[in-house]
């Protein structure tokens, strides 16, 4: 039984990877590590307090 548990692992891992692979070079997919950084940049800046002290 564990024998064909890890053979699902590996076909699933590997089917995974080839659908990802299509999508990646057939649709526009966003990078998700640009969006991350200006999500993060985002909200560094609405911490900040105001910089003019009147």
């Amino acid at each position: 039984i564990l024998n064909f548990l890890g053979f699902l692992t590996n076909l699933g891992f590997a089917l995974g990877n080839v659908v990802g692979m299509y999508l990646a070079q057939n649709y526009d997919i966003p990078d998700l590590a640009k969006k991350l950084e200006d999500f993060k940049r985002d909200v560094e800046a609405k911490k900040k307090p105001p910089s003019d002290k009147s």
